[in-house]
């Protein structure tokens, strides 16, 4: 296996070359690419050269249509900072809108309040929206790193982390574009957590160029496991009631 995303590409500054034409300008070939390995850097880490707003949203369209592209032309060995500060930003954006659909009394916010009763009417309310956003960077921080480090454990255990737990980490703090999805009404919240986890096991078997399988159980377990101990935790409560 080739070092291909190791970083002596962590000297890239210049052109991006987006994955094709159909992506958007500014993603050419340029100075500071190296296009024998074929690796790039997102344009979210080469905001001098696209601006801010501009890097952003090409990195999450580029995330959203072609993560295993994206991933796949991703260096592994310059810096998990960027990453970090990617998914800090677009998770106070998704957040600071989930607050304003609150405040704005969503149709789906309302049906799971009233379902869930008064424990919904808090969870779903404008307030508990705004501590969201609030504690955004640092919930966001500390959610990506756990997520990243549970993933590449299984993937160690499982053979498929032949690139370090920075590509791991990578692919968990870039996949958190997915959460802008949380904008579209109604169920943008639902379809941004489903199309996360698609990009989340494409970018690992990409990334790592390992078998889809060991990126699969490595997603899919322990959100299994959770959801078992969750079942078993209120089983276990509901008995000791009865």
């Amino acid at each position: 296996m080739s070092d291909s995303h190791d970083s002596d590409n962590g000297n890239e500054t210049g052109g991006y070359d987006g994955f094709g034409s159909g992506f958007g300008p500014g993603f050419e070939s340029g100075p500071g690419s190296d296009a024998s390995e074929g690796l790039r850097l997102p344009p979210w880490e080469r905001r001098e050269r696209f601006g801010f707003l501009n890097a952003l949203y090409l990195t999450v369209k580029d995330v959203l249509v072609a993560p295993g592209h994206f991933f796949h032309q991703m260096p592994s060995r310059v810096g998990l900072l960027q990453p970090l500060l990617f998914a800090v930003v677009i998770g106070a954006i998704a957040t600071f809108f989930g607050w304003m659909w609150s405040l704005a009394g969503s149709s789906l916010q309302l049906m799971v309040a009233e379902d869930m009763g008064e424990v919904g009417e808090v969870l779903q309310g404008p307030w508990w929206s705004f501590v969201l956003f609030l504690f955004s960077p640092v919930i966001v921080a500390v959610g990506i790193l756990v997520k990243a480090a549970l993933i590449h454990l299984l993937l160690m255990l499982l053979g498929g982390n032949k690139l370090g737990f920075e590509a791991t980490f990578r692919v968990a703090a870039y996949a958190e574009a997915t959460s802008i999805l949380g904008l579209l009404p109604f169920c943008g919240s639902v379809l941004g957590t489903v199309w996360g986890l698609v990009v989340v096991i494409v970018g690992l078997y990409s990334i790592h160029e390992t078998d889809p399988w060991r990126a699969i159980v490595a997603v899919l377990l322990p959100m299994m496991l959770c959801f078992s101990a969750i079942g078993t935790g209120v089983v276990a409560l509901i008995a000791s009631f009865a």
